[in-house]
């Protein structure tokens, strides 16, 4: 065994430990030169440009073949020359790694190497780790790093983000230039210390030294998924149907959109909204600056909770490739005035989301009562590049999503139609797929763009850009990632945007009478994949939803008969009475003859008797437990997110999915 693992420390060594086979390619501009400098002035913003250097200046590893030997001491001045500068006989590419972990730590991938330091608590990082050599300088400001020991040492209790704008103290400081570094050091610096507000004024963040020699895909590739600049092919395409406010109606939306399952964007529904119109920085901050919001990553440990204003200065200096991400649940309970803002003008600019008035009903969970219904309504906020990879909307549900601060990018892929990159187990419960929009951006784009191709229509993705004022439909069943840009991103936009980079956004799950069926279905034989109830006490538990979701619309359907059926008078009124009377029973025998998405399929041991609520948990899900999960189970930023919002157990999984590493579909 030893031997074995002599053999594996040799063939890492040979292999090059900064080297890693997750490093996205990179990206291939459309304007590189001949002679392939892809930072031509005139690049336009395309291909490898990226936004701002690697603050400490390292490399993919590959570079390491192109490294050259330090100059001979005839090409440096006798008081310049180092006294311990290596002779080219005795240089290594790799000499700053091999040199500043030593003879034993070097065997060490990077990987293994950031694990390792993972244990080690902040001051020593900073103190000792961080000043032991060039190479641990650079592999101890680690992002990841700081920013796990500052979400378990205050995470839950909440904790203070400085301005990254108020450097009046720090004229000097490299702080200034965009993108100079991340945040999370500063952050636990900051907290850390038991200083008097006068003296934390005077403390200066932390600026990065750039190291040369630094060689490796694990530090180069988090950088390198969040800072690329965007390619104008990225955002161009638009495949969405686009439907003036003005066209749509409630029967149209409801025959052309709803029932066929299709994703549609409605320009202008949102514009006469008040959120529309008064949500800027200083609206939100006056309404809500001290209020606790709660904040998710697909690749953090932790979830944590923010005030608002801390929040923002987060999003304002956050340079990460998977970036806490505002999704927070409770808004309207915290802060009555955000839901009013929007609330009654859905209604009266929507009148097909109401569910009051919908003619085909919608918001049937609704029958359940607010507090034993799952969750259904949230308030998103992000910095600009921050968003979800690929998911599917939990529980069967229709969504829409309207962007109030900030554009969205959005990429659909149809039922049935698995986006490139995104591994799903046969039944849904896990899901492998790149942690981060950058990544995906970088490694899948290629395979995107054939698909664009694809001999058959219906098979082919759609993509769109939302803009405040929109509001966009999304379709039970649809694969969609989400991408907040900014207007410097577009060619030729103009507002709508805030100028520091955050996007605020507003979205609703709900159940129609064009989804009953399917959500029916769901509630039977995808027993663990329900989100949105298991960590709230109050609401009705996976076990018991379809069950009970059937017993409330029994008892509602009724009422809203006889209701429909008087205000009904004309010869019409008995077919619109039946309706109403027979949306259940509709539901209930489609669910039983099959899904009507191809999202979700039946395997061999389903259980038959899909439809018998008092069944709970069908066959096909009674042993999920016991199989294998996937290897490498990745989840979106929002998958982490939106399974629920008040305990660690919503973070991508339920408390009892968990144990089974299930993976519950979540949405933006």
């Amino acid at each position: 065994r030893i031997r074995q693992l002599e053999k594996d420390a040799a063939r890492r060594t040979f292999n090059g430990n900064g080297m890693n086979d997750s490093l996205p390619p990179l990206p291939v501009t459309q304007h590189s030169n001949v002679d392939g400098n892809d930072h031509a002035e005139e690049d336009d913003g395309a291909g490898f440009d990226t936004l701002f250097g690697h603050p400490y200046g390292a490399l993919p590893y590959g570079n390491i073949h192109f490294a050259s030997p330090p100059s001979s001491s005839s090409d440096v001045s006798a008081d310049d020359r180092q006294p311990s500068s290596p002779s080219p006989s005795s240089w290594h590419p790799d000499k700053v790694r091999r040199d500043g972990l030593g003879p034993n730590l070097r065997q060490l991938n990077d990987e293994q190497l950031i694990n390792i330091l993972s244990f080690v608590d902040g001051p020593s990082l900073a103190s000792g780790i961080c000043c032991a050599s060039k190479f641990l300088y650079v592999a101890g400001h680690h992002e990841e790093l700081w920013r796990d020991l500052v979400l378990r040492r205050w995470g839950e209790v909440g904790f203070t983000v400085r301005d990254p704008h108020d450097t009046a103290e720090e004229s000097g400081s490299s702080m200034q230039q965009k993108g100079a570094t991340g945040c999370w050091k500063d952050i636990y610096a900051w907290n850390h210390q038991s200083l008097d507000d006068c003296t934390k004024r005077t403390t200066k963040r932390h600026s990065p030294i750039s190291i040369q020699g630094i060689y490796s895909d694990i530090f180069f590739r988090s950088w390198l998924c969040r800072s690329f600049a965007l390619q104008p092919s990225w955002l161009s395409t638009h495949t969405v149907s686009s439907i003036p406010h003005s066209e749509m109606t409630t029967e149209r939306f409801y025959k052309e959109y709803e029932q066929t399952n299709t994703p549609v964007l409605i320009k202008g529904a949102s514009k006469t909204w008040p959120a529309v119109q008064k949500w800027t920085r200083d609206y939100l901050l006056s309404v809500a600056s001290e209020k606790r919001f709660r904040a998710t990553s697909g690749a953090a440990p932790l979830p944590a909770q923010f005030s608002l204003s801390d929040y923002l200065n987060y999003c304002d200096s956050s340079t990460e490739e998977a970036p806490l991400y505002l999704f927070d649940r409770t808004f309207a309970t915290k802060c009555p005035q955000l839901l009013h803002d929007f609330d009654e003008s859905l209604k009266s600019s929507c009148g097909w989301w109401d569910g009051d008035t919908a003619e085909f009903g919608h918001d049937l969970f609704g029958v359940l009562g607010e507090e034993r219904r799952p969750d259904y309504q949230w308030l998103i906020v992000g910095p600009k590049r921050s968003g979800s990879c690929f998911h599917i909307d939990p529980n069967c549900t229709h969504a829409w999503n309207a962007p109030i601060i900030g554009r969205k990018r959005w990429i659909f892929y149809p039922p049935g139609v698995t986006p490139p990159g995104v591994f799903p187990s046969p039944n849904g419960d896990d899901v492998c797929m790149p942690i981060s929009i950058g990544e995906w951006f970088l490694t899948f784009w290629d395979q995107h763009v054939e698909r664009r191709k694809d001999p058959d229509v219906k098979r082919r993705p759609l993509e769109c850009t939302a803009c405040p004022g929109d509001v966009l439909f999304v379709p039970h069943g649809w694969w969609h990632m989400v991408m907040n840009i900014g207007d410097e991103d577009i060619d030729g936009g103009a507002g709508g945007v805030d100028e520091r980079g955050v996007s605020v956004a507003l979205t609703r799950n709900y159940v129609s009478g064009s989804n009953l069926s399917d959500v029916l279905r769901f509630l039977d034989s995808r027993v663990n994949q329900i989100s949105g109830c298991r960590d709230r006490g109050e609401a009705i538990q996976p076990d018991d939803l379809g069950r009970e979701f059937r017993k409330a619309l029994s008892e509602v359907k009724h009422c809203r008969s006889e209701s429909l059926g008087e205000e009904k008078n004309d010869d019409n009124g008995e077919e619109e009475k039946g309706r109403w009377a027979d949306l259940l029973e509709r539901a209930e025998q489609r669910a039983k003859e099959g899904w009507g998405c191809d999202a979700w399929v039946d395997l061999p041991s389903t259980c038959a008797s899909v439809g018998n609520a008092d069944k709970g948990n069908c066959d096909d899900n009674a042993g999920v437990k016991d199989e294998p999960t996937n290897n490498c189970t990745k989840t979106s930023v929002l998958a982490r997110a939106k399974q629920s919002s008040s305990c660690s157990s919503e973070c991508g999984m339920s408390s009892t999915s968990a144990s089974s590493g299930a993976f519950s579909f979540s949405f933006l």
